[in-house]
């Protein structure tokens, strides 16, 4: 985790240039998801501790598993706790996520995936039965996303082989769909099924990746595809199947785990390939502009020096001195600097 500190250490001042001049106002804050649902208790907890702290692996773990080891909480409010712990780390998601400099979403996301299978890693040592937490999924799906979402990961980090079943379904593009939020509930099952390794949930992902219509969720769907090893014919089939021009982030996504599979040459001929076969304009000028090297690093949102952030369709952000507001649907929240 120490490698990404610098990433959220400098959100203020990426953003700046986008902010409204002035702090959040205090009674908006307290409207937003962690003050309005998270007790006072638990946000002390996690803020009692410099926001550095969180971005040392054994720090962040060793917090976690005395979290999960805590009798005195209920299970809700060890996976609140989970979700304030990753809020420090610039990773909790609830519509935005912040793109570091000369990285592209796919780079971004394997670099998520990495810190989080070491917490994994830890946490299956604990040998903790994750059915609490594999419930509170289930339950809170309907109704609250971020409860629903956090659990599913947790869950996933404590015992991937008990909640694979659950993933089974959860991966599911219906069950997605009839979530409260299908955005983050996708999001996190996302990353839920990159730390495992089973071809039904890749199956379901891969249905999904043609029905789906948001960008960004398709964009999801192909990080979670290849965190893991897939064919790479799939990433021509998805390019020519993709018919709306305003999913170009998405065949970006695509070509960005392209580049990063195979070597240049391949890379360039795939694109090439591609090109004789679409008769779409818009999409061959993006695939043009990526064969000439107009697009840094593949993908658009990129920026030689500035945090980019990454804003899910329907998603409206507000940008403060001290954060980002993020209103997505019927959730509001906030993202501190």
């Amino acid at each position: 985790m120490k490698r990404i500190l610098l990433f959220c250490l400098c959100i203020q001042f990426s953003l700046s240039g986008f902010s409204q001049g002035r702090n959040i106002n205090k009674l908006t804050l307290e409207t937003t998801y962690s003050y309005a649902e998270i007790s006072k208790t638990l946000r002390d907890q996690v803020d009692a501790t410099k926001r550095e702290n969180y971005f040392n692996d054994d720090f962040f773990n060793g917090l976690l598993k005395k979290v999960l080891l805590d009798k005195n909480y209920s299970a809700k409010e060890k996976v609140q706790l989970f979700y304030l712990m990753q809020k420090k780390l610039g990773y909790a998601f609830v519509g935005v996520n912040y793109l570091p400099p000369k990285q592209n979403y796919y780079v971004f996301h394997l670099s998520k995936i990495q810190v989080m299978q070491k917490t994994k890693d830890f946490l299956s040592k604990l040998m903790l039965d994750p059915t609490a937490y594999i419930q509170l999924a289930d339950s809170h799906k309907s109704k609250d996303p971020i409860i629903s979402s956090n659990a599913l990961l947790l869950a996933t980090m404590l015992n991937s082989d008990k909640v694979l079943e659950k993933l089974h379904t959860f991966s599911q593009g219906q069950t997605i769909m009839n979530s409260k939020n299908p955005t983050i509930f996708n999001h996190y099952m996302c990353l839920s099924a990159s730390l495992v390794q089973d071809s039904i949930i890749a199956g379901n992902l891969k249905k999904n990746l043609y029905v789906f219509k948001q960008e960004a969720m398709i964009e999801d769907l192909l990080c979670a595809l290849y965190s893991k090893i897939h064919p790479m014919t799939l990433i021509r089939d998805y390019i020519l199947s993709e018919k709306n021009p305003e999913n170009d982030l998405s065949i970006e996504t695509a070509l960005c785990v392209l580049n990063l599979k195979v070597p240049e040459a391949s890379f360039r001929e795939s694109i090439k390939s591609v090109l004789s076969k679409s008769g779409e304009p818009w999409k061959t000028e993006l695939l043009t502009k990526i064969l000439e090297g107009k697009i840094p690093y593949n993908y658009s949102l990129t920026s030689p020096d500035l945090l980019s952030p990454k804003v899910w369709d329907y998603v409206q952000i507000s940008i403060y001195n001290d954060g980002t507001l993020i209103s997505n649907n019927t959730l509001l929240e906030f993202d501190a600097n």
